[in-house]
Parts: structure tokens; sequence; C-alpha cells
């Protein structure tokens, strides 16, 4: 009975994490797609590209600095015992 309300729990933080990158793409297309972007910035669907790849690349980064650190406290704990 528990498994089934984890699975529930973690369909729903995934479809709200879906939800929110959703809502997030679709304001930023509409912000950047309006032909007259601020100073420095790119328009349209590209800018939308060249904006989510380094967010990746900013959540990627910390995920490996993270697991790395994981790694590094159970290295720890392996030498302890």
């Amino acid at each position: 009975m528990r498994s089934i309300s984890y699975r529930m729990l973690i369909g729903l933080i995934i479809l709200v994490v879906l939800l929110l990158v959703i809502i997030i793409l679709i304001t930023a297309s509409l912000l950047l797609s309006t032909g007259n972007p601020p100073e420095g910035e790119l328009s349209g669907v590209y800018g939308i590209v060249v904006t989510l790849q380094s967010v990746l690349a900013g959540i990627i980064t910390t995920v490996a600095e993270w697991i790395d650190y994981i790694a590094g406290q159970i290295q720890k704990l392996g030498g302890i015992i």
C-alpha cells in the first residue's frame, strides 16, 4: 500500500516540475519574441535555446559537484570502517 502512495508522490513531483518548465518556456518565448529585445539579448527561439543550454550546463555542473561530494563522503566512511 505504501509503495503506491510513494509512486503517486513521485509522479506528482515530476508533473509539477514539467509544468513549471513549460510555463517558463512559454513565458521566455513571449518575452523574447517581441522583435525588440533588450540590448545584448537574443530574440525568438534561438534565445530560448541559448538560455536553456546555459541553465542545463549549470544544473549538470551542480549535480556533478554533489556526486563528487557524496562519493568523497562515502570514501571517507569506507576508510573509517
